[in-house]
């Protein structure tokens, strides 16, 4: 699908890879801020052709990839920084790399050892009454995400608040937890632009994934959904004429898509509440309910979805866990 074509702004170049797979996230987009030496934001993965044609990109744009003097990583997934050190080996020189502290361990060689499925995610996956085949097949679509990316060996940790500037650019990061633990948007000031990474994205409703990993969480109470919606809060004021996302077309309307977001939220509560009147479930049998189509390779996304809606219902005291299985079963409470 083609996407509208970017606004031609001063000293900002947006790269949208074209992706195969998943469909709906359409591109993969990366940024080139800077008249020279370059700021990076994002990558896009490691997929055939990708790496090319970032190259093209750039030298159309004047430059190369050895002009990059840093890559900043909204968040550790590996569609966000999947070509990282294929840029750094293709430029012939180090590149400073950046990412949110919390997220830093999700582009480790360790985590490509060994996080990426875990037994953890099994349980995870059991609890929520995912049949085994099911289960399988979500180990073997995991499994093979190492390959759109290269670990990060050497890469600084960014915290909220921080600045990064260049000849005709003012990056200022602003942590905005909940699609990840470390995702961050990047705020523009000059011309007033945020690239909100997967934080923010026009044509889907971005996904704050259940942490299953929590010995990574330094707040073992952290609910993904509930920080999300915080970390919308926290850009409401912020002066913005564009918002550059990490898939698909840009926004032009920061306060409207806000506004979305947080209706759909409470319109998706609302289901799994009512998906739970009749009788207590396991949240693998709420997918038909709440969603009307889920493809093979989004199952995962819709079980994750359907829990943090789940943890915050229980927080308010309109859903209760009253079997904890597996696979664990939850109960609509009146209110």
């Amino acid at each position: 699908m083609q996407i509208k074509s970017f606004p031609k702004l001063e000293n900002i170049h947006a790269i949208a890879i074209p992706l195969p797979e998943p469909p709906d996230l359409l591109t993969a987009n990366v940024y080139a801020v800077g008249k020279g030496p370059l700021t990076l934001i994002d990558t896009g993965p490691k997929i055939p052709g990708s790496l090319k044609f970032v190259k093209e990109k750039l030298n159309i744009a004047g430059f190369d990839f050895s002009d990059i003097e840093r890559i900043i990583v909204t968040h550790g997934h590996v569609d966000h920084f999947g070509l990282a050190v294929s840029i750094q080996e293709s430029a012939g020189q180090a590149i400073a790399c950046f990412i949110h502290a919390q997220d830093r361990w999700r582009v480790s060689r360790e985590n490509f050892r060994e996080e990426l499925w875990t037994d953890g995610m099994e349980r995870f996956m059991a609890m929520m009454g995912m049949p085994k085949s099911e289960i399988q097949k979500m180990r073997n679509r995991f499994s093979s995400f190492r390959a759109l990316a290269d670990p990060l060996d050497e890469v600084s940790v960014m915290e909220d608040g921080d600045e990064f500037e260049g000849d005709g650019y003012h990056l200022r990061v602003i942590h905005t937890p909940g699609h990840s633990l470390g995702t961050c948007c990047l705020h523009e000031s000059q011309q007033k632009i945020l690239f909100s990474g997967d934080h923010i994205i026009k044509h889907i409703t971005p996904n704050p994934f259940v942490e299953i990993n929590r010995n990574h969480l330094p707040d073992t109470q952290y609910q993904s959904l509930r920080a999300y919606l915080e970390s919308l809060d926290k850009l409401a004021g912020l002066d913005v004429r564009f918002v550059f996302p990490g898939h698909g077309e840009y926004i032009d309307d920061l306060p409207g898509i806000i506004s979305s977001y947080k209706a759909h939220h409470r319109e998706r509560m609302d289901l799994v509440w009512k998906a739970l009147k009749v009788q207590s479930r396991p949240i693998y049998d709420l997918i038909d309910d709440i969603f009307p189509f889920v493809p093979e390779n989004d199952v995962f996304l819709a079980v994750s979805e359907i829990f943090v809606h789940l943890e915050i219902l229980i927080n308010e005291r309109r859903a209760a866990l009253t079997d904890t299985g597996p696979p664990a079963l939850y109960r609509a409470l009146e209110y």
